[in-house]
């Protein structure tokens, strides 16, 4: 019996070691399982992605499309109501030259009428100093003398008139294309030298005084280059090539 054993303890203990085996692969497997199972659940919820997240990302950059959206139509408002700002200036101006120019040539209407007066009364005024003098005569020319001379006065100042709604309309011109710099003075006042040809073409420009810096005077001489040709005076007479004005901006 003893040497029937021997045999049977001896292949056990072959066996032994195979067994051995077996478990170890067997826990490296379940070990690995595990680890495969941890990683897909439960690592994503320690700060992986889980499958959640793409939806809050998708939330967040739908926010910021939409901020951003609001934004530019809030800037392209902006630049509509500037635009229609603009125009509607354009407009306003339209308006004021057409009723300056409608009174302008009311004014030569007038102007002309009065100069034809004048000149009828100096005619009669010729024709009397060529007659004999006598007391009517002599009584007649002192009357009309001193109608003449109220006519030229009145001609005299509505001229003046004439010639300031001319300058006025050249710095209209120029005033509209100025472009302020940003360093303009709150009071600025310039005064600007222009030389023009018959015609309103300016062949120079130059700021004799002003209370701006380099860039404001640099402003003023390129706004009065835009401008040519200048406004033409509603009379011939009131031409003048050389212009010397002071700048003073509305608003200033």
């Amino acid at each position: 019996m003893a040497a029937s054993r021997h045999p049977l303890q001896a292949g056990q203990r072959r066996l032994l070691p195979w067994g051995y085996s077996l478990l170890l692969h067997a826990g490296i497997v379940a070990f690995l399982l595990v680890s495969f199972h941890w990683s897909a659940s439960e690592v994503p919820s320690l700060g992986g992605r889980s499958e959640t997240e793409p939806v809050k990302a998708t939330v967040v950059d739908q926010k910021l499309i939409d901020q951003q959206m609001a934004m530019l139509k809030s800037e392209q408002d902006k630049k509509r109501q500037e635009r229609q700002q603009l125009e509607q200036n354009i407009t306003d101006l339209k308006q004021q030259q057409s009723v300056q120019q409608q009174q302008l040539n009311q004014q030569m209407a007038d102007m002309k009428a009065r100069s034809d007066r004048l000149a009828k009364l100096k005619a009669e005024d010729d024709a009397l100093a060529q007659r004999q003098k006598t007391r009517d005569t002599a009584a007649r020319r002192a009357q009309l003398q001193a109608e003449i001379a109220s006519e030229e006065k009145v001609q005299d100042s509505r001229m003046a008139g004439l010639k300031a709604q001319y300058m006025a309309l050249i710095k209209q011109k120029i005033q509209n294309n100025w472009v302020q710099p940003p360093s303009t003075p709150d009071s600025l006042k310039c005064k600007v030298e222009v030389r023009q040809v018959v015609g309103g073409t300016v062949t120079s420009a130059n700021v004799l005084s002003c209370n701006g810096d380099d860039a404001v005077r640099q402003s003023i001489v390129t706004a009065v280059l835009k401008s040519s040709p200048l406004p033409q005076p509603p009379d011939p007479t009131l031409f003048d090539p050389d212009l010397t004005f002071d700048f003073v901006p509305n608003g200033h």
